[in-house]
């Protein structure tokens, strides 16, 4: 793979602390059991994204050449400033009643944003749920290379990952019986629902579980935004010793330790992740969220699955998991379907479900 997985000693030796604590993951990830290995879809982006953190460093992660494919998806069709405004004066040009401003915020992607974030504001349930939707925005950690200013609010802007989560949590918002405040996710990207969830309430535990690299970048990026107190990282010898654990605080940690996790949680969270894995390893998942008496479920993935591989080690998956195959595997574990969104509050080929434990057993 990878030069941070080839390294000798002395090379590790040399590592800063998030380069050993990459290491580590990928040594646990080398010796963990197979179901939680990156699967067919993931395999070659764990080799890819290892490879530019090394070359391009945290600091920068949000604009990595592979971020947008992997983690960090954007609005638009990828039109450059220059080209943006080009085009828009040449659209002034043909058409004088044309509005330079107009053309502009359609290639960029920024009216796709503010459709996305009145989505939110209309759907929000603030009765069943008080949420602060416009005092709290994405962080400029990472180096961002999209954020859109949506509202008056000084300094604040939004980017689609952080979009795609409101998304989520207004569709929960609509099937709360009490603002939930533990929450937990299986393939969290770079963190934002930790950074959303957070923000907004001191209280809140936020625990992400996932593979090298993005364990670290997540580890990074929450414990930027809220420093090493409030943010448990994997290397934590309490997390370090074999067997299960509880976790009382926010963290970040390896996916293969999802079984020895202690805790009830209020929400488990995911978003665009078990549809690039095979399904023996989304019900694996997904027995482990029930074991842990997760009361609310929300999954955004897409309708009908990722595309299919042409042979393994092609890009795609080998066996595509929709979301109406989620919604079945847990209704087999206890929890009834309470929610389904796609228009008008989701464009595209994204499916929001909700769904509640132990509606159907009357608890």
């Amino acid at each position: 793979m990878t030069s941070i997985e080839q390294g000798s000693a002395a090379d590790v030796a040399a590592l800063d602390d998030w380069g050993k604590l990459t290491q580590m993951s990928v040594e646990g990830l080398r010796g963990c059991a197979e179901i939680f290995c990156p699967t067919n879809f993931w395999e070659p982006g764990v080799t890819k994204l290892l490879l530019e953190m090394n070359t391009k460093g945290l600091g920068s992660f949000k604009s990595w050449p592979q971020a947008s494919s992997w983690f960090y998806p954007l609005y638009g069709n990828g039109f450059t400033n220059k080209t943006i405004k080009e085009i828009a004066a040449l659209a002034v040009e043909l058409n004088p009643k044309a509005n330079a401003s107009y053309v502009a915020g359609h290639l960029s992607g920024g009216w796709e944003a503010r459709r996305d974030f009145d989505a939110v504001r209309l759907a929000w349930d603030q009765e069943l749920w008080p949420f602060d939707l416009e005092q709290f925005g994405e962080s400029l950690v990472g180096k961002p290379p999209q954020r859109y200013r949506l509202t008056n609010e000084d300094g604040m802007a939004w980017g689609r990952a952080y979009l795609n989560y409101l998304l989520c949590l207004a569709g929960l918002s609509r099937h709360v019986s009490a603002p939930p405040s533990r929450f937990l996710e299986i393939g969290g990207g770079f963190g934002v629902l930790g950074e959303i969830v957070m923000s907004r309430d001191p209280e809140a535990v936020y625990v992400d579980l996932d593979i090298p690299p993005l364990l670290t970048v997540a580890t990074y990026y929450l414990t930027e935004l809220f420093g090493k107190d409030r943010i448990g990282s994997f290397n934590a010898p309490q997390f370090q010793t074999p067997g299960s654990f509880a976790c009382d605080q926010s963290a970040v940690l390896p996916n293969w330790r999802v079984d020895d996790l202690l805790g009830k949680f209020d929400v488990f969270v995911n978003s665009f992740s078990f549809q690039e894995m095979e399904p023996n390893v989304v019900e694996h998942y997904a027995a482990a969220v029930a074991a842990k008496e997760v009361t609310y479920v929300v999954s955004l993935n897409s309708r009908d699955g990722k595309k299919r591989a042409t042979e393994a080690g092609s890009r795609g998956v080998l066996d595509p998991v929709t979301s109406t195959r989620i919604a079945e595997i847990f209704s087999k574990l206890g929890y009834e379907l309470v929610g389904r969104y796609g228009s008008p509050l989701l464009r595209g080929a994204g499916e929001l479900i909700i769904l509640r434990r132990g509606a159907v057993q009357g608890v």
